[in-house]
């Protein structure tokens, strides 16, 4: 008798299963609250800090940078980093971001006329050229005793575009060159005088 009173008096009370449901409620309620308050990540892009110019390197400007949610198709970084000699093609206003249709390289600026050349794709690397690669051009002569020559006669020339037609004898590739007035004579008579072949300058 005395042994069960004593086991009466300290007994666990019972689980309250409805204090235990409103605490994870409770702990879930603030989870989303934080998730729903809290700031979304961002990142740093390129952007005019006034009324840029075009054909002038991007260190020499006044480029700033804003902080948004999605980078895609714009130019992630708070400075001009490797960039700083590239050039806008089109004045930009302040505050527009750049993007990279409108960057070229300091090739462009060095070499800023324009040579097209049609070429089978078997000399022109499949087609397998966009713009923005860098090519050397090698052009093969033929004599009249039937010898031929071949030589490098334009080396890291700067592809602004490059498209593949198909044709009944096999694709042409048309190639839209960077060149300055001596790169282009020199292109203009190895074409003239004898057989193309580009080859793409690695990576």
């Amino acid at each position: 008798m005395g042994v069960r009173a004593l086991t009466d008096r300290i007994a666990v009370p019972g689980i309250d299963r409805r204090a235990i449901l409103g605490v994870a409620l409770a702990a879930v309620a603030a989870a989303l609250v934080l998730l729903v308050t809290r700031p979304p990540t961002t990142t740093p892009v390129l952007v005019a800090g006034s009324d840029l110019p075009a054909g002038t390197p991007l260190a020499d400007l006044d480029v700033g940078f804003r902080s948004v949610p999605d980078t895609a198709g714009l130019v992630a970084g708070d400075d001009v980093g490797e960039l700083a000699e590239w050039s806008l093609r089109v004045p930009l206003a302040a505050g527009e971001p750049i993007v990279p249709s409108l960057l070229q390289p300091p090739a462009v600026l060095a070499a800023s006329s324009l040579l097209s050349l049609e070429l089978a794709s078997a000399h022109a690397v499949l087609g397998r050229l966009a713009p923005g690669d860098l090519v050397d051009v090698y052009a093969t002569s033929r004599s009249s005793l039937g010898t031929s020559e071949t030589s490098k006669v334009a080396t890291s020339v700067f592809v602004v575009d490059a498209q593949v037609t198909p044709a009944a004898t096999g694709d042409r590739v048309a190639l839209l060159l960077a060149v300055d007035d001596a790169l282009a004579a020199r292109l203009t008579a190895a074409a003239r005088n004898g057989d193309l072949d580009i080859v793409r300058i690695g990576p």
